[in-house]
């Protein structure tokens, strides 16, 4: 992941500009409410082909869930993080 684009969700993330999850996700990306979105290195095949279905900017995040939810500071993992415009 660029650096520009891992200072901006650390911004967001801090500000809880964020969506958590696939559902919230792909909820805010028919509202269009979407700059971009993280998933995960160790997403599951079903959840990325869902994803390409969406016509969103994607970044894979450089760890794995685990390392994507201590990024966003929850206690449980996260596959799926969509960043409000």
């Amino acid at each position: 992941m660029e650096k520009e684009i891992e200072q901006k969700m650390r911004k967001k993330i801090a500000n809880k500009e964020v969506y958590i999850g696939m559902n919230s996700t792909v909820r805010a990306y028919n509202k269009k409410d979407l700059d971009f979105i993280v998933y995960a290195k160790n997403i599951s095949r079903d959840m990325l082909s869902a994803l390409d279905k969406l016509e969103a900017k994607k970044y894979v995040y450089d760890g794995d869930s685990e390392a994507l939810s201590i990024a966003c500071a929850k206690s449980f993992n996260i596959c799926v993080l969509g960043v409000k415009k």
